[in-house]
């Protein structure tokens, strides 16, 4: 097998919860050597997230599974001097530096960016908080929901009339997390070219912000506050989901042209209300969308939504089952697709985790199922520090490694 794009690249990942651990386990399955360092005097909460076969425990959560693959745990009492100094010879012999504490928390163990460039000059470190590390809101402690609130996402999410709504699951962290790969690549590169490190700043708000083109320029250029619009568009009608057959069956339908909308109807056992002065065009199906969706859910509700997806995609039109998560993972195309990886544990054995949702023709992704707590320790300060075993026994009674 060919070399990985990131083999020789080493990340002392201070990092925890969701967006950083996904950014370097993706870097991690493509060679880099990521070294994950945590504590259990402040585990990582998702180390205590859906426990494995019902059982809650630090190594049996298959949140931290599915996010932390392929990287060593290194665990360090970062309150100690010498742990301080231990972690700093670390990132000595580190690429990259990763963390999304709490500002100031890593200048609080002198391993703020000013410390780490006196032992490692052309070391990249990015830090990621919901608000960056500078500015009135530096400080505020943030999590999903309130980033997305802060980054203006939740007004323009909703219905008509009710309340501001954020997006479901964990998401901006996975969004971000993806972000956050790029920028380090974008900091590699240079640093290859230029011989320099860097400091990334990443404020977690900003980068939903970026994500929400549309409703920014409204209002930068036309002075509109967009309103949200629920599951509809400005600019097609339909476009939402339908009941189906069944208990809580749904499928969801996105209509673009006015010929679209008659192989709809068609499809529904309607032609007629493609004719239907109400429904002719695109600007009428947006002036009736009340009553065209009601329309639709009559006719939608009577099919199997399966059978009506296929329908619909012989006709061309983008449609879709909506899937809880049992019918995803049991889909056919899913299952194909090679991202559910199975991958060994220490503690629960082997389990099926998502990996990166791109097939290459040329690399072999290097998955590896994520660690126990501290799993490497004395290996990382074996091999890489070239420590003996009683100064690590020492290290331990000393209660520098928990």
């Amino acid at each position: 097998m060919s070399a990985l794009p990131f083999e020789g690249i080493r990340i002392a990942d201070f990092g925890w919860i969701f967006a950083v651990p996904h950014a370097t386990a993706w870097l991690g399955a493509l060679g880099a050597d990521v070294i994950r360092i945590e504590s259990t005097r402040a585990p990582d909460l998702v180390r205590f997230l859906t426990g494995t076969n019902g059982q809650v425990g630090i190594n049996r959560s298959g949140a931290f599974h599915s996010i932390n693959t392929s990287r060593r745990s290194l665990t360090l009492n970062l309150a100690k001097p010498e742990a301080q100094e231990i972690a700093r010879r670390i990132v000595a012999k580190s690429d990259i530096v990763t963390e999304n504490y709490t500002v100031g928390n890593m200048m609080k163990y002198g391993l703020g960016y000013a410390d780490l460039v006196k032992v490692k000059p052309d070391i990249i470190m990015m830090s990621g908080t919901p608000l960056g590390q500078s500015g009135p809101y530096a400080n505020t402690v943030g999590f999903g929901p309130t980033t997305q609130a802060f980054a203006g996402l939740c007004h323009i999410t909703g219905y008509p009339g009710s309340t501001p709504c954020g997006i479901g699951g964990t998401w901006p962290d996975f969004a971000v997390g993806t972000g956050m790969v790029f920028f380090l690549l974008a900091a590699l590169h240079h640093r290859d070219r230029t011989g320099e490190g860097q400091y990334l700043d990443l404020s977690m708000a900003e980068m939903v912000t970026t994500m929400i083109p549309e409703a920014m320029m409204e209002f930068l250029m036309n002075g509109r506050d967009p309103l949200p619009l629920g599951n509809r568009d400005d600019a097609m009608a339909p476009h939402g989901v339908f009941p189906t057959a069944g208990e809580d069956r749904w499928i969801a339908i996105a209509i673009a042209s006015d010929e679209e909308f008659a192989a709809l109807a068609e499809v529904l056992g309607v032609p007629s209300l493609a004719r239907d002065p109400l429904y002719l065009r695109l600007s009428n199906r947006l002036a009736n969308v009340d009553s065209l969706e009601r329309e639709i859910a009559a006719r939608s509700r009577n099919f199997d939504r399966d059978e009506l997806v296929a329908k619909l995609r012989e006709r061309n039109i983008a449609t879709g089952p909506v899937y809880n998560a049992g019918e995803l993972v049991e889909d056919a195309a899913f299952q194909s697709s090679g991202m559910m990886v199975t991958l060994n544990h220490g503690e629960v054995g082997a389990r099926a985790v998502p990996g990166m949702p791109v097939r290459f023709s040329a690399i072999d992704p290097d998955y590896f199922g994520s660690p126990m707590m501290g799993e490497h320790t004395e290996q990382v300060l074996t091999e890489l520090l070239g420590m003996p075993a009683e100064e690590i026994s020492r290290l331990r009674a000393a209660e520098v490694i928990v």
